[in-house]
């Protein structure tokens, strides 16, 4: 071989070098920016889920523990509300629509009205399935749990103090509550704003993984 022959081998052999050079650091940039997105975008710690015994459409005793192990999704609704229940509903739907492995939760505020046979209406009527847990109980333990434990409001309104065309005889919020396998809260979400609904499909990759 000449060194005619030998010196374009030869050039060629730092090309090779600088080639690799840059695919590892390449590789090594994004698994770091892959890190720090993670680190960014898992959504803190809000709060702890108390402890709870309720009654499922079906007529089971669900316990917090029940839960355990999984991320889920939670609301505070009742079944004759006219105003912001049906939008939470249907954003639920759109949550489970996105990520058909999550289980959805929604508590009564009107359990008094809210049997179990009147939920389980409710799900026929809303095309809610067996992923859907539908809870009722004692009106002063749900009310609690919503208050104390979720930090959402949740109280009986006055007849005299009810507005024409309102929601009816409860007041509640109209925010979703993402829940990790912990039973600790991530975030809250308003029903109203899409973007919420988006922010709400994010952390709950964040949380419950791809």
């Amino acid at each position: 071989m000449t060194d005619a022959q030998a010196a374009p081998r030869r050039s060629r052999l730092p090309l090779v070098l600088f080639a690799g050079i840059a695919v590892a650091g390449l590789a090594a940039a994004g698994a770091a920016l892959h890190l720090r997105r993670a680190a960014v975008e898992a959504p803190p710690v809000l709060g702890a889920v108390p402890a709870f015994t309720l009654t499922e459409r079906s007529g089971r005793t669900i316990t917090r523990e029940d839960l355990a192990g999984r991320a889920w999704v939670a609301g505070f609704i009742f079944t004759r509300c006219g105003g912001v229940c049906p939008r939470m509903t249907s954003r639920m739907k759109q949550v489970r629509a996105a990520r058909p492995g999550v289980t959805l939760v929604s508590f009564s505020v009107d359990p008094g009205h809210d049997t179990p046979e009147v939920l389980r209406q409710y799900a026929a009527q809303n095309g809610i399935g067996e992923h859907w847990l539908l809870l009722t109980g004692e009106e002063k333990h749900l009310h609690a749990l919503a208050r104390d434990g979720f930090h959402l409001a949740a109280a009986a309104v006055p007849e005299a103090e009810r507005d024409a065309g309102g929601d009816g005889p409860f007041l509640h919020s109209s925010r979703l509550v993402l829940v990790d396998a912990q039973s600790r809260i991530r975030g809250y979400y308003d029903s109203a704003e899409d973007e919420a609904l988006a922010a709400l499909r994010r952390d709950l990759q964040a949380v419950a993984g791809p």
